[in-house]
């Protein structure tokens, strides 16, 4: 990674964490910076039989496969995204990369550590286990994806 791309920084005001802020219909989410190997506009998958309904297929990167999920089925929301518009963020687990659908890429956000709330109980149920924590960020409420559980059944 760059100098100028800093994963994190401390200053007078404490720790300073880098995400990567996206969006998925109407709600905003994000991953840690150094969890994100890239980021890649759309390109078309071949769908593979017996997969969980997350898992869109496999994508060519660089001449290597990549599987790609749709974010948006794995977190309970519905796939309707116009994928020609959409971007593939994209991780490295167990030495293989893999591709996360998201709508949109709006920024690399930096927060302060003591921003980030971690007691989201009022969070649903089926983001519980997702949800690192949540941040407010100029009104809108932003939720760090735990990444290990999101490339669960992918990696």
């Amino acid at each position: 990674m760059s100098d100028t791309l800093e994963l994190q920084s401390e200053n007078e005001t404490g720790l300073e964490l880098k995400f990567v802020r996206f969006q998925l219909a109407d709600e905003q989410f994000a991953f840690p910076v150094d969890s994100v190997t890239g980021i890649i506009n759309w390109r078309e998958v071949t769908p593979l039989p017996n997969v969980d309904e997350h898992l869109l297929g496999l994508a060519n990167l660089r001449g290597r496969t990549l599987p790609v999920s749709d974010l948006r089925v794995k977190i309970g929301l519905q796939s309707s995204v116009a994928k020609q518009d959409a971007f593939i963020i994209v991780f490295e687990k167990n030495q293989t990369q893999v591709g996360m659908l998201v709508d949109e890429v709006l920024e690399v956000l930096t927060v302060k550590e003591e921003d980030i709330q971690t007691d989201h109980a009022e969070s649903n149920l089926v983001m519980h286990e997702l949800i690192q924590g949540i941040v407010n960020v100029d009104d809108v409420l932003i939720s760090i994806l735990d990444v290990d559980s999101m490339l669960g059944g992918v990696a």
